[in-house]
């Protein structure tokens, strides 16, 4: 009786970090979820599904030595070897099609830091610098007066304008990066539960072949399944990929708009004199 023959081992994507689990960020100050745990149980989930299909080969294998007085066993060998082919192309594409998702896992924790520090770094200090700068509150008011100190008090008066409006950017920063942050963690509490169920529907197809006759039923399980996770991942790269273009979208339409407002006359900061 002959066996089926084991398929190559398929290449497994390199850890991401150190000890081979996601790379780690530095915290956010938002206190929005990381990614870390759902990457990882989907890394593992993934992986086991993969190591269940192939676990089939040995297990029909063994169930065709204990077959071979079976009448007509070579028509089913040919229609479970066909299946087995398909089976382990789509787990092969459903590798493919995660190894650069396994790559770069996003950090979530990145992003929310970067859009704090744009409000503390940029924002903060613009307002801060212009808070005193009140025409009422200046040394020179009530001591100076003319034609010089009208020019000037209407360089003031631009100030805080100015930096309400670079403040207000810096806000929309900051949410807009968090907004992207979250996206990213949703896609990996779908994904780990896409790689969670397809996991359970392997398992499940690997039950099915208790006999030579029910591996045909079992293979096609694992199939479907399959094939179903292949659909999803498919599904979630896409809705990732939009949130990603409208967060670079946003950015480009943002620092567009740093110079190209009335509180920035000419597309600079307001001048403190008159030109």
């Amino acid at each position: 009786m002959g066996r089926f023959p084991s398929p190559p081992s398929p290449p497994r994507p390199r850890p991401d970090g150190p000890d081979g689990g996601p790379p780690r960020g530095p915290s956010g100050s938002h206190g929005g979820r990381d990614n870390a745990g759902d990457v990882e149980r989907s890394r593992s989930k993934f992986w086991e599904f993969v190591d269940g299909a192939d676990s089939v080969i040995g297990i029909i294998n063994g169930i065709l030595e204990l077959a071979g007085h079976i009448p007509f066993i070579g028509d089913l060998i040919d229609r479970i070897n066909q299946l087995i082919q398909r089976m382990f192309d789509k787990v092969n594409e459903a590798i493919q099609r995660t190894a650069e998702i396994f790559a770069y896992v996003g950090s979530p924790s990145t992003l929310r830091q970067t859009g704090v520090s744009w409000v503390q770094s940029v924002g903060t200090p613009a307002t801060v610098a212009t808070s005193t700068v009140v025409l009422s509150s200046l040394p020179s008011t009530g001591h100076w007066e003319g034609a010089a100190h009208n020019a000037y008090a209407a360089r003031v008066e631009l100030q805080n304008p100015a930096s309400d409006s670079i403040y207000a950017k810096c806000t929309m920063i900051d949410e807009q990066l968090n907004t992207f942050a979250d996206a990213i963690v949703d896609f990996w509490v779908a994904f780990s539960i896409a790689a969670i169920t397809t996991a359970i529907g392997v398992a499940l197809g690997i039950a099915e072949i208790v006999s030579v006759f029910g591996a045909p039923g079992g293979v096609a399980t694992i199939i479907v399944e399959v094939l179903s996770f292949i659909a999803d991942v498919i599904n979630l790269v896409n809705i990732i990929l939009t949130a990603n273009q409208a967060a670079a979208d946003f950015m480009t339409q943002v620092t567009n708009e740093l110079g190209a407002v009335s509180a920035f006359p000419g597309g600079a900061w307001p001048r403190h004199t008159a030109a």
